[in-house]
């Protein structure tokens, strides 16, 4: 119900893009601070909390198309009873208390006052910004532009920074890292909603808006907007030759899942959501192990 792959991927996010700020300002070595441990947590636990908002939200929906036996949806613990909407309230509640609590960990400063505003901008998004149209029916596409709030995940890791680095001048090199993850959740948001004709139901996908076979080729497009945001930044932060080489090496898994789902659809191919979550780890892996590579690692 509650993938620790999603955590664990905002994390890895959280970490590479404050490495990769650190990079571009001079740091040296690189550094993991107190501060910055306690991000890439906060990261993790903002990114269970919307999770949680989504099932509370969706609650409704998602258990009629279980009960209607949608696959995606018929063995999930909301439809089948194992967990009631009100424990998922109730955890809602405890992580966004356990957010302000370690944010506020370090005072009344920039980071509490950019979760604070965060966690408002996150309440607002699931209330499509009091949009009525997308409020009644949202489309898919409506998805995919809420999923341009991905910039607070790195707007975060630029306040923590700045609090960390007060002097340290951010440049022009900064919107590339602001924008990778909006591309790369991006990807996976469409990744994630793909079918074949004859496995469509009424649950909104971007198959049934754009056809199976455009939609498939969307996710490669968004990670290759993603690699052509990181590539630059990197060159920027320092590496160099094989290490930026190395940047496009996670696309092969994702561009190979979406030739196997158009010369061979299945709807097991047409699962494309965890090749597009390897890819955004691989590719953030790749990174941040090149800069520590590049200009060393100090804890503290």
């Amino acid at each position: 119900m509650f993938p620790c792959t999603h955590g664990a991927l905002g994390a890895l996010g959280f970490l590479t893009s404050y490495f990769a700020l650190q990079a571009l300002a001079g740091v040296r070595p690189l550094r993991l601070d107190s501060r910055g441990a306690v991000g890439a947590v906060t990261i993790a636990l903002w990114l269970l909390f919307v999770r949680l908002l989504d099932d509370v939200h969706d609650a409704p929906q998602d258990i009629r198309l279980g009960k209607a036996g949608d696959p995606r949806y018929r063995n999930r613990p909301l439809v089948t009873g194992e967990v009631e909407l009100g424990e998922v309230r109730g955890l809602a509640v405890g992580i966004g208390l356990l957010l302000v609590a370690l944010a506020g960990s370090f005072g009344p400063g920039p980071m509490l006052v950019a979760l604070l505003g965060g966690l408002a901008v996150t309440w607002l998004g699931f209330r499509w910004f009091f949009v009525r149209s997308w409020a009644r029916h949202p489309p898919p596409a409506a998805y995919l532009a809420r999923k341009s709030l991905a910039v607070l995940l790195g707007g975060y890791a630029v306040v923590v920074f700045l609090e960390r680095w007060p002097a340290a001048a951010l440049t022009l090199w900064t919107i590339p890292v602001l924008l990778a993850p909006i591309f790369a959740i991006g990807a996976w948001e469409i990744a994630r909603k793909i079918r074949l004709p004859a496995d469509e139901t009424e649950y909104g996908t971007y198959s049934k808006q754009f056809g199976w076979r455009r939609a498939a080729l969307l996710p490669l497009g968004f990670a290759l907007l993603t690699v052509g945001c990181l590539v630059p930044a990197g060159m920027a932060a320092g590496l160099e030759g094989l290490a930026v080489l190395r940047l496009l090496l996670p696309l092969g898994p994702l561009g190979f899942a979406v030739g196997r789902l158009l010369l061979h659809p299945t709807a097991a191919h047409a699962d494309l959501r965890r090749w597009a979550e390897a890819f955004a780890g691989a590719l953030n892996g790749v990174l941040l192990l090149s800069l520590v590579s590049r200009h060393g690692f100090q804890l503290g």
